[in-house]
């Protein structure tokens, strides 16, 4: 009888101790679970600067693309000047 006292014992030591690593690894898995959550986040408010500045990019060139062509109108047109 006593052996099986022990017995029961050592099974409900163990089973606590499952319990409870159980509830360990849970709660480390929420916070991993958080903090991908926030790395989603952050990831995502990323992206939309990185398109904020490649629309910022787009605009630049085009001024740029635009002002090489005024600036070469206006070279052709001193030429000319000069040549008369």
């Amino acid at each position: 009888m006593e052996a099986i006292k022990k017995k029961m014992q050592a099974m409900k030591a163990e089973k606590d101790n499952a319990v409870e690593r159980a509830e360990t690894a849970e709660s480390m898995a929420r916070e991993a679970n958080v903090k991908a959550e926030k790395a989603e986040e952050e990831v995502r408010a990323l992206q939309k600067k990185i398109q904020q500045v490649e629309n910022e990019l787009d605009q630049v060139q085009e001024q740029l693309t635009q002002a090489n062509t005024k600036l070469e109108e206006k070279e052709k047109a001193m030429q000319n000047v000069s040549e008369t």
